[in-house]
């Protein structure tokens, strides 16, 4: 909780008038009203393990929006060891971004994308405890490479490098742009309304970004 106020308070003394007044709870489920069929883009950031793609796949099957992954850009195949040539990446998404007006973007592209050509209509940032999202890192590793903690697994260095780096997202500095002051940042700089959520059922998470979606 101290830690939430903490993201909270640094977000909302950067720039106030991104924040929406609270509580969402009284919406309703309805699939999302765009007002004189304007375009609808969300953003969701956050950690790796924050529970991202599931917040994203929830919403994409309420309302209808394309889901978009970062790491398919990034990864050609679920190996994760080789990543794409960042011109393929931004291709790739450009290509996506012809076809898709409206569309939920799950992650960030600035690490090879810094102006990506899309402005978001809201930003979610989803936070989730060390402990917590790590293991859920450690339990996905271990479901697709088996005992990868055994060093002469093949996977052995990647996976541990991964998680090495998974676990600076609180710390980590701006320079860093997988980083928690690097997403709070951008959230700051947004021109558009942003949300902080933690860890909640994906029912509650789902009522409160429809919520903020419904207000733009």
């Amino acid at each position: 909780a101290f830690q939430y106020f903490l993201d909270f308070f640094h977000a909302v003394h950067l720039h106030p008038s991104l924040f929406l007044p609270w509580p969402y709870d009284k919406i309703s489920l309805s699939k999302l009203q765009w007002k004189g069929g304007n375009t609808m883009i969300l953003q969701l950031l956050g950690a790796s393990g924050a529970g991202k793609s599931t917040l994203a796949k929830a919403l994409s099957q309420k309302t209808g929006l394309p889901h978009l992954q970062s790491d398919h850009y990034l990864w050609p195949d679920e190996k994760f060891d080789i990543p794409r040539p960042v011109e393929e990446r931004r291709r790739m998404l450009e290509e996506d971004l012809r076809q898709f007006l409206s569309f939920i973007l799950d992650g960030d592209v600035t690490r090879w994308f810094p102006a990506p050509p899309f402005t978001p209509d809201l930003l979610v940032l989803l936070r989730c405890p060390e402990k917590k999202r790590m293991e859920r890192l450690r339990q996905r590793e271990t479901l697709r490479y088996g005992q990868w903690e055994d060093p002469r697994h093949p996977h052995h260095q990647l996976t541990q490098e991964f998680l090495e780096w998974a676990a600076c997202y609180d710390t980590a500095g701006e320079e860093e742009p997988y980083s928690l002051c690097s997403h709070l940042k951008k959230i700051a700089q947004a021109p558009c309304p942003a949300l902080i959520l933690w860890p909640e059922s994906t029912e509650t998470l789902l009522r409160r970004v429809l919520g903020a979606a419904n207000l733009l």
